[in-house]
C-alpha cells in the first residue's frame, strides 16, 4: 500500500487524521506503532514534490542493493 499523500485543499490536521486512520486500517501491518504512523504522516505533509522524487530514488537504489 502506498503512503497517503495530501489532497488538494486538505488542511494539515485533516490530512494527518486521515493519514493515521488509513495506515491504522491497512492490513499490511507495516507500521504497528501509532507514534511511528504519526511521524510518517507529519513527514508526508512536509515533503515537497522534489523531496518525494529524491526520496523515491533513494529507496530504489536501496532495493537494488538488497538484490
Amino acid at each position: 500500500m502506498p503512503l497517503p499523500r495530501p489532497r488538494k485543499n486538505e488542511t494539515k490536521q485533516q490530512f494527518i487524521s486521515r493519514c493515521i486512520a488509513e495506515m491504522t486500517l491497512s492490513k499490511s501491518g507495516r507500521f504497528p506503532d501509532r507514534a511511528q504512523r504519526a511521524a510518517i504522516c507529519y513527514s508526508q505533509w512536509g515533503e515537497t514534490p522534489q523531496e518525494r522524487k529524491q526520496h523515491a530514488g533513494t529507496l530504489e537504489r536501496k532495493r537494488r542493493k538488497d538484490i
